[in-house]
Order: structure tokens, then sequence, then C-alpha cells
């Protein structure tokens, strides 16, 4: 394994909207600068089991690079246009993300904060221009192909939007210019509905166990959706869920609910008399949506 090419493959998974994948691609380069000496991420690791090789450098700066170049091309979907005077951002958030800010952007000659925040109503981004300076903004978050886009408001004023749908997701694209001040974009959401995969580095020497999300398939009315999914014979995982999305079926899982309210997928991978990894199905079928 080599952290520049697991890098690659989440950019390209995120721009071919995957972004389930993607992000544990990131996760797994990211969580390498928190083990061991912190900060260092190796060049090149068995495919085996978790352990550097011995020809590998213990701190590359390409393999760094590949922390970085996801989470801003690829997770934030974050691009810069001097010429233009344009920013976008088309993040791919993770279901359990529900804040994050940047500092300093730099457009041209303007400079800019943002603060991005989701919860049951919906995405809000604050953006502060700290400079003067000419720039526009393109917002394009990515939301689930079941959720409602109700409406979206700049400084409490209705603004036109598009969907821009794909195969697992579709994006809510919002273009405006910046002026002085703050500018508050709000996107209203209805039955949203994420999947948070959590995943951890194995201990040194040992092969990894963690679940892996093969594949995301929804059907063409957006109501089903199929995911392909990997784990150990006899291992028990878990799926949280994020959002009110009613979930009328399901097939391959077990729904439960915690003493905090949140919803998880029950997996049970079945005893068999081998250790590598195997292939199940989980169908999840949405309820009508909700209309208030």
């Amino acid at each position: 394994m080599w952290p520049l090419f697991t890098g690659w493959a989440s950019v390209g998974e995120y721009r071919y909207h995957r972004p389930l994948p993607a992000y544990a691609n990131l996760m797994a380069n990211a969580q390498l600068a928190l083990d061991g000496s912190l900060g260092h991420v190796t060049e090149v690791l068995s495919g085996d089991f978790y352990q550097p090789l011995s020809t590998s450098s213990p701190h590359q700066i390409w393999s760094s690079a590949m922390v970085v170049s996801p989470l801003l091309r690829g997770l934030l979907g974050l691009e810069v246009s001097a010429p233009e005077h344009r920013l976008t951002l088309a993040p791919h958030v993770p279901a359990d993300w529900r804040h994050f800010e940047m500092r300093n952007l730099r457009v041209g000659e303007a400079t800019l904060d943002a603060v991005y925040e989701k919860n049951a109503e919906g995405i809000t981004l604050r953006l502060s221009r700290r400079s003067a300076g000419t720039c526009n903004v393109l917002f394009a978050p990515a939301v689930s192909p079941y959720t409602q886009v109700t409406g979206a408001e700049i400084n409490d004023r209705p603004v036109q939007f598009k969907i821009e749908p794909n195969s697992t997701d579709q994006h809510v694209s919002v273009e405006f210019p910046l002026y002085g001040g703050e500018t508050t974009l709000h996107v209203r959401l209805r039955n949203d509905f994420g999947i948070a995969n959590p995943s951890e580095l194995p201990p040194l020497g040992e092969k990894s166990r963690n679940l892996k999300i093969a594949s995301e398939r929804w059907n063409a009315a957006h109501d089903q959706l199929e995911l392909g999914i990997a784990g150990i014979p006899g291992e028990n995982y878990g799926l949280n869920l994020f959002g009110d999305a009613p979930i009328a079926g399901l097939r391959g899982a077990e729904l439960v609910s915690s003493m905090t309210g949140m919803r998880k997928l029950k997996i049970v991978f079945p005893a068999a008399p081998i250790s590598d990894y195997v292939e199940q199905k989980i169908e999840m079928q949405f309820g009508k949506r909700i209309v208030h």
C-alpha cells in the first residue's frame, strides 16, 4: 500500500460521487498521521497487514500531501480561480460532521472565512470577507438522492438554486457575489439521510477488520438503496444513520436506536471457516416523503 495512490483513489472517488469509499481512503491516510510520530505519514506499507515496510521512508511529503489533497479537493470540493475571482465549494460532507470552518481563503485580492453548519433544518454557510476584492461564490453541497430541497435564502431573502443529480447523490447549487460584511446562505432540507461508517487502524502487525462499503445503488425513484458491503465472518458491525428519512423496510441488517435517539444498522456476518472478507448486501426501502 502506498498512501500516495490511496489519496489519488480518494480524490477520484469524490470526483465521481462515491463519498463513502472516498472518506474511508482519506481516513486511512489521515489516521497514519496520528499513529506513531505525530504528523508523520509513512511512504509504503504492507498490503497484508498493518506494518510500514523496512524499505520505506518513515515520513514522506508525497504521503502527507495525500491527506491534504483529498480533504481540500475531494471532501470539501474546494477550487479557486483567481482570474475569474471565483470560489467553488462543492463538498461531500460526512454524515456525522455537523460543523467545520475554513480561515484565510484567498481568491485573488479577496480574503474570506467560511463556516459550515448542518442541523435538522438544513445547511448553513456563513462567509465573511476580510479584505477588499471581487469574489463570486458557487456553493454546491451534496445531499442524498432521497432528500428534498425545499428552498434557499441569502441573508433571509429567497435565492434561486439548481439541483445537479448524480447516481449516488444530488448537489444543491447556488451561485452569488460576495460583498462586504457577513453573508449567510441557508439551504432548507427535508427527509435528509446519511450514513457514517466508523473505522480505525488495526493494531500494528494485524490485518484490517473494518467494515467496507463496496457499492451504493439507488433505484430510479430514489426511495430504495442497496449497499454492497464486505466484512469478516463472525464479526458484528454498525453503520450510523443520520437524518429523519423514514425507513419502511430493511433486509440484511437490523435497525436499532440508541438511548440518544440515534439510529444504527446492526450487521452480522455469519461465522465461517475462513478469515478473509466476504460480501453481503443491505437493502433499505424508504417510506413516503414526509411533507410538513
